[in-house]
């Protein structure tokens, strides 16, 4: 569970403010993802990689660094640094919690009692539990159980099945569209 001693939040209130500031911020700058990769080594070929994550530039970093300690869990990475210097942006950099039990054990309970306020967040949220939620059952290591994640994923704000995302490659691979079809018997 998230840190007592958070934002130094000695009363209740403060700790209510916290919260409300959390699930505000997420709601704004975060992201519920669902990711699918390629992998050689996994028995499908294809592995699910669930991520719960925040961004800010390096203005905003000190506001990861509180999430990082409210939470007590994840990292926080600096993201894409070498095209960001070729542009002349500002540093990106994402807190980020990549772990399933601390996705379990922290971040879904957090925003099951508070959750993101935005309709699409929220669907996002929802649709990434469903998602961990499978991969707990152990379903997402067959194949129509990595559809079944794929097509979750696609109704997600950021992993729409673009044609050079990994989700649209998963569902159009070969192995998955022949195993997809109708098996029909000759008479």
């Amino acid at each position: 569970m998230p840190s007592k001693n958070t934002f130094s939040a000695d009363n209740q209130q403060e700790r209510i403010e916290t919260q409300g500031w959390i699930t505000g911020f997420v709601d704004g700058e975060g992201s519920f993802l669902v990711n699918i990769f390629q992998s050689p080594q996994a028995k499908s070929k294809w592995q699910v990689f669930p991520e719960f994550n925040v961004s800010q530039s390096l203005k905003g970093k000190d506001l990861l660094d509180k999430l990082e300690r409210f939470f007590a869990c994840g990292h926080i990475y600096a993201h894409n640094a070498r095209n960001i210097r070729q542009r002349n942006w500002d540093p990106l950099y994402k807190y980020c919690v990549r772990s399933r039990s601390e996705l379990k054990e922290i971040i879904i309970p957090f925003f099951r009692k508070y959750p993101p306020i935005g309709r699409s967040k929220r669907n996002d949220f929802e649709r990434f539990v469903k998602v961990v939620e499978i991969m707990d059952r152990g379903e997402h290591l067959s194949k129509k159980g990595m559809r079944k994640v794929a097509k979750i994923a696609t109704k997600m704000t950021h992993r729409k099945p673009f044609k050079d995302s990994s989700i649209y490659k998963f569902l159009l691979s070969s192995e998955t569209i022949r195993q997809t079809q109708p098996k029909i018997e000759k008479i």
